[in-house]
């Protein structure tokens, strides 16, 4: 008889978040810390598996919105699992990009101060 023994490992694992509830967070974050988006203005879009949003700073304020932007200064491509890992801290951005499991388009620069923002 088979023992179901994958009961027991799946219970420790905690689910994955929702991407609403990910860019919900991030937006929360961003606006805890308005000091480092004083000046700031940028439209950052993400383009998930089967879905975008759109994260938009300005005057030290954050909105995200789900959705493509009509002209984003800087495009982040990657599956909604890489992402969700990304956002919540479990894999780390930049080795994402080495592997390629994270594109930029736009403003690399921009990508860079939006790492900072999330840590």
């Amino acid at each position: 008889m088979a023992r179901h023994r994958s009961k027991h490992h799946n219970q420790k694992e905690t689910p994955m978040p929702e991407a609403k509830e990910v860019f919900s967070e991030i937006e929360n974050r961003i606006k805890s810390k308005p000091e480092k988006t004083a000046g700031l203005n940028a439209t950052y879009q993400f383009d998930l598996t089967g879905e975008s949003w759109t994260l938009k700073i300005a005057d030290g304020a954050a909105t995200v919105s789900p959705g493509a932007a009509q002209s984003p200064n800087t495009t982040l491509i990657a599956s909604t699992d890489d992402w969700m890992n990304i956002a919540t801290g479990k894999l780390n951005p930049v080795q994402a990009f080495m592997q390629q499991k994270l594109k930029v388009k736009g403003d690399m620069g921009l990508a860079m101060k939006l790492q900072g923002l999330l840590a």
